[in-house]
């Protein structure tokens, strides 16, 4: 008992300290992701504010929820088979049958929840259930974004294991909020994806690639800067990261806006009510 009682003051400070992206991030990727809309459910874009304002309700919920902190993440390294082949099992109940359901949750459901939220999402649009689609979409944004967040697929996530304690807060957080008026997102034709689960595993796959190369302008940037964490090491981390960090993040806007226009296919492409005067 006193062991559990220990253990909650340390998951508020998890929960608080490492959030994807920061919010303001996350604001950008759900509230541009109106602008990549095909024709046809141009009407969608009046949800841009509202999928802005709650881009982050699902790092609030971990103050309150237990069960939330494990759905924002997923330790792809732990797992032999992506070590050797790049590739894990992407059926749930297979991964929990071959890796062990205890260790499943403990390193992060992301991409099972990010697809579960997809289907949520299906059945707002099948049901009419307008008010908790915006919902449902803000939140899927959100797990799109921490999949396209590198040390989110780690079980590196925060430097510990290579001497960079503190590095996910310093690029999500700290050098985002400081540059995030100058990345900008391109304008692109979207279409519909095939197949949502397979596509949600194979951009974690690609985008662990950016692990190592973070890591790496994180130590230089470091060094650089007479080897402390001042404007000159940000300085430094930007011009590093400033090109795949873009691409990341215009990504995370483009795959929210594939799957909300997806589910609504999927859905029947069910018309919004209007709204009485």
């Amino acid at each position: 008992m006193k062991n559990s009682l220990i253990s909650y003051p340390i998951l508020f400070i998890l929960f608080v300290s490492l959030c994807s992206w920061g919010e303001k991030a996350h604001q950008k990727i759900n509230s541009s992701c109106v602008e990549y809309f095909p024709g046809k459910i141009h009407f969608l874009q009046e949800w841009a504010p509202f999928l802005g304002d709650h881009a982050s309700d699902a790092d609030q919920r971990k103050k309150t929820d237990h069960n939330e902190f494990v759905k924002h993440f997923i330790d792809m390294d732990i797992y032999d088979d992506f070590v050797k082949a790049h590739k894990i099992a992407e059926n749930f109940d297979t991964a929990c049958t071959q890796y062990g359901k205890e260790k499943v949750m403990k390193n992060g459901t992301l991409p099972w929840v990010t697809d579960s939220t997809y289907e949520a999402l299906v059945h707002n649009f099948k049901t009419g259930s307008w008010e908790q689609a915006e919902l449902t979409a803000a939140d899927l944004g959100h797990y799109v974004a921490d999949g396209y967040m590198p040390l989110h697929i780690t079980a590196n996530y925060n430097g510990q294991l290579s001497g960079q304690k503190g590095i996910h807060s310093r690029y999500e957080s700290n050098m985002i909020n400081q540059y995030i008026d100058s990345i900008r997102f391109k304008h692109a034709q979207i279409h519909r994806v095939k197949k949502i689960k397979n596509y949600i595993f194979n951009y974690l796959y690609a985008n662990y690639s950016y692990v190592a190369i973070l890591l790496q302008a994180d130590s230089t940037a470091f060094e650089m800067a007479g080897k402390q964490y001042n404007d000159v090491y940000y300085q430094k981390l930007w011009a590093k990261t400033n090109v795949f960090t873009n691409k990341l993040l215009e990504e995370s806007s483009k795959t929210l806006s594939r799957f909300i226009y997806t589910a609504w296919l999927e859905a029947g492409k069910p018309k919004m009510p209007e709204v009485k005067k």
